[in-house]
């Protein structure tokens, strides 16, 4: 903890040696405060087992200063609270919502020129095949470097190395701490990397309404993970198709295909996807549970990378208006040797005029089929 400190240190005193007092004094006085306040309630019925539900509260405050020369800083602070947590709680929900305290989750230092940043210290960071979650009052984070540079037309490429991540708990009732133990959204669940991971990723547009997508991530000596992804836009409908690889250390390969259709019409929205998976491993889609790209998503249960499992999906999404939403889908996973169901139902609404910054989304999960679970989940946030 004391070298993170230090680097942090002396990457900010590399940083004041371009300025002087006045403009320092420019520099802070015109950066930006910013912070979300968060509600979020979680109720689980469990079939088999004990049923669980919590509250947690949270709040962030980030700052980021202005730029100077290029050079520029970013702070942010968050903290959360679940004070009416009772045992079933803490016991079902240690792992992403059970995690009081406050954590300095982002502290970096940035630098841009011309079409390249660079940026080093603690981060919130999203790629493909590394990124952590903000779906949880805890968010993920990262400590390291990237590089993101666009000098290619219609290209963006960007490489990261990140040797600590911070998970949303420590599992003990605590939010997360950086460590070298990295989370996945996949089985076995994390991977103490000793020497960190690293991960580039590409994004090229140069061919009108086609989006392409490759990233690689090597979470060294432990698994390597390649991801593709083609997306087509036309007219009011669009065609996407994705394939993973992933290689854990002494263990088979693992992959996964995925297709996705959409169309729109109006304020109507129809999805419809399917993913197949081998036979021989699991799909390791990543590190950090942001890394879940499948399209064959559910709102809390299902599980996109098992091996041997076809999932097909379909949902429909009419938009109410420009601040509400609802939304009904239907999830079915076809395993070895069982076959679940999953139905959601989502609404989503912004509130304006006193209340602008202010957004709610409800989402209930309905299990199925040898899915027997449902779940209720309340995320209330203010933005300010």
């Amino acid at each position: 903890m004391k070298k993170n400190y230090l680097s942090l240190t002396l990457a900010l005193m590399s940083f004041l040696t371009v300025s002087n007092a006045s403009t320092l004094q420019d520099t802070l006085s015109n950066g930006k405060i910013s912070g979300t306040l968060q509600a979020y309630y979680f109720a689980r019925d469990k079939d088999s087992g004990t049923d669980n539900d919590i509250l947690t509260l949270g709040l962030d405050i980030s700052y980021e200063s202005a730029e100077y020369n290029g050079f520029g800083f970013k702070t942010t602070f968050q903290s959360a609270s679940s004070p009416w947590v009772d045992e079933d709680g803490k016991a079902g929900r240690k792992s992403n919502m059970w995690g009081s305290g406050a954590q300095l989750s982002e502290a970096f230092i940035s630098y841009t020129y011309i079409k390249t940043s660079a940026q080093i210290g603690r981060m919130y960071f999203s790629s493909p095949l590394l990124s952590g979650s903000g779906s949880r009052v805890n968010k993920e984070a990262f400590q390291g470097f990237v590089i993101t540079n666009s000098n290619i037309p219609d290209t963006v490429v960007t490489l990261a190395y990140m040797n600590k991540f911070q998970s949303r708990t420590d599992g003990k009732g605590n939010i997360g701490e950086f460590t070298k133990n990295f989370k996945t959204a996949a089985a076995p669940w994390s991977f103490k990397l000793d020497d960190g991971a690293y991960t580039v990723s590409i994004v090229n547009k140069s061919l009108e309404n086609l989006t392409l997508t490759a990233a690689y991530v090597d979470a060294i000596d432990a698994f390597k993970a390649t991801y593709l992804e083609a997306s087509y836009n036309f007219l009011n409908y669009s065609i996407s198709t994705q394939y993973y690889n992933s290689k854990e250390e002494g263990k088979e390969s693992g992959n996964l295909f995925g297709l996705q259709g959409t169309a729109s019409f109006g304020p109507l929205n129809f999805t419809a996807s399917y993913t197949t998976t081998g036979d021989d491993a699991d799909v390791l889609p990543g590190l950090g549970n942001g890394a879940d790209l499948a399209y064959t998503w559910s709102e809390a249960f299902a599980y996109q990378y098992a091996a041997n499992q076809d999932s097909a999906k379909i949902l429909a999404k009419y938009k109410i208006n420009e601040a509400a939403y609802v939304s009904v889908a239907y999830l079915e996973e076809d395993g070895k040797d069982y076959k679940k169901g999953y139905t959601d139902l989502v609404a989503g609404y912004k509130f304006s005029g006193a209340l602008k910054g202010l957004d709610l989304k409800v989402a209930y999960e309905i299990g199925s089929k040898d899915a027997k679970d449902d779940e209720l989940r309340v995320r209330l946030n203010y933005k300010f």
